[in-house]
């Protein structure tokens, strides 16, 4: 019998903790994640077509709005790495990185979210090719998909995001991130 007791006392505690601690609440959070960006460009040397690491950091407000809904604004940073390859002894480089602005369309079911999210991104991109170096800027598009999981204020996410960014053919980004609510 004093065995079950440490058992019997756990179920108790966790029985007795209200399902709304699992759950995101309306406020201010602020998350960081790394993941992994695809980048392909049409070049005068060769296409480039590489993956590599990338980092994000953001800060964002929840607002619980309905029942079935929630609404989010996030702004961030994202440094997708540097791109390079190599054609007939040719190195191309691309560094690609900006600010963003974007809004999350929420669908939570108890400890996960499913969510929607578009927004821009004002982004500046350092190319070069064979030693001849050019920047470019520019705001443009973006969307994703994402799950997330929250227990108490941590919150652990994994989304796709496929980026429309003029000068470059495609970019997109694999992540899993991670925030706190406040």
């Amino acid at each position: 019998m004093i065995r079950k007791l440490p058992t019997t006392l756990a179920v108790i505690l966790l029985c007795g903790l209200p399902m709304s601690n699992t759950q995101a609440a309306s406020g201010l959070y602020l998350g960081a994640g790394v993941g992994n960006a695809t980048i392909k460009d049409s070049t005068s040397a060769g296409n480039l077509d590489t993956s590599q690491t990338a980092y994000k950091a953001f800060v964002g407000y929840r607002f619980n709005m309905l029942p079935i809904i929630d609404l989010a604004v996030e702004g961030g940073y994202t440094d997708f790495g540097k791109a390079s390859q190599s054609f007939a002894g040719q190195n191309v480089e691309l560094k690609l990185h900006g600010a963003n602005a974007d809004a999350l369309l929420i669908f939570p079911f108890g400890p996960f979210d499913f969510y929607g999210k578009a927004g821009v991104l004002s982004w500046s991109a350092d190319s070069s090719v064979g030693g001849t170096t050019t920047s470019t800027t520019g705001t443009d598009p973006f969307y994703g998909v994402g799950v997330g999981f929250y227990l108490w204020k941590i919150g652990i996410r994994a989304e796709y995001e496929q980026y429309k960014i003029k000068d470059v053919d495609r970019v997109q980004m694999y992540s899993l991130n991670a925030l706190f609510q406040f």
